[in-house]
């Protein structure tokens, strides 16, 4: 493949799935911005969880490398990441500042990412804090950064719930971490799933949940989402490794161990190195496809 040559158009994936995973998606964020020089061929359906849905949105947008300049310039600033703050009302990390920044100095080109997705069917997942159940929001001009913001709202790490449209809402992580069935539900029949851990990695119950878990014991919807979230992701990390249903395919796209992004005291050279190991990662899957 020479440098910038656009991918076969005759190579059709109909939807992308994106799994959340905090600053992790810097790899996820690698992968996008090598697709976008290789004009990879449009989806017609996008599905984004957590800071996931952030690298859909500049993806969409065809804002090329502004995840990771928000990342970098993010993870060493106190006035974003501080662990003097994890009780507080914003907690250890600051949402509000990061949308204010955002939109200050890498600026979401809401426009482009509307005008790039007419005719898709583009999905942010967020947990309703009341019931525990997924909403797979459709972005709109005006409502695009506040759905962004519900998806990546984390208890105990973040303000912990974010308000969209009358209903309370957080880390669509919790409720649908990777939204393959949701896809297939709504059609999609070849897609692309880009992950933040490695294929057949499963996960325990962590620390985090097992506080928020305590914090939510007045809400049995809640308290059991936490207590059981784990064993949800493995299931469904199960059902990607597992035989696909009839008429449907997917590939996914992983790292080859846990990112350096992993938790949460990082600093720059964790994040660039997630991303270089993105590039590269996009940049063999693309040579594959043509081998």
């Amino acid at each position: 493949m020479n440098l910038k040559e656009p991918v076969d158009e005759n190579i059709k994936f109909d939807a992308l799935v994106l799994e959340g995973g905090s600053l992790k998606c810097a790899f996820t964020a690698g992968i996008l911005d090598v697709f976008l020089d290789y004009k990879f061929p449009d989806f017609d359906y996008y599905y984004g969880v957590s800071s996931g849905s952030m690298a859909m949105s500049y993806y969409l947008a065809k804002q090329r490398k502004n995840f990771i300049k928000v990342s970098r310039a993010l993870v060493e600033n106190p006035e974003f990441l501080s662990y003097k703050n994890s009780f507080s009302e914003q907690g250890l990390m600051n949402l509000d500042f990061l949308n204010g920044y955002v939109f200050k100095t890498f600026p979401f080109n809401e426009e482009a990412a509307h005008e790039n997705s007419k005719g898709k069917k583009v999905v942010i997942v967020t947990t309703d804090h009341k019931t525990g159940k997924a909403h797979y929001l459709n972005p709109t001009k005006g409502k695009w950064l506040n759905y962004m913001m519900a998806s990546a709202t984390l208890p105990m790490i973040t303000k912990g719930r974010t308000n969209v449209d009358g209903t309370w809402m957080f880390d669509g992580g919790y409720s649908d971490s990777i939204p393959i069935k949701k896809a297939i539900s709504d059609g999609a029949k070849n897609i692309l799933v880009i992950r933040t851990r490695p294929e057949k990695q499963k996960i325990e119950k962590s620390y985090v949940s097992l506080m928020a878990e305590y914090w939510n014991y007045d809400n049995d919807n809640i308290s059991d989402l936490f207590s059981l979230g784990y064993k949800q992701y493995n299931k469904c990390v199960e059902f990607l490794n597992g035989p696909k249903p009839q008429g449907v395919n997917w590939v996914q796209i992983s790292p080859p161990k846990e990112l350096r992004s992993a938790g949460y005291y990082l600093h720059v050279q964790d994040i660039d190195s997630d991303y270089r190991l993105g590039l590269e990662t996009g940049l063999d899957f693309l040579a594959s496809l043509n081998s």
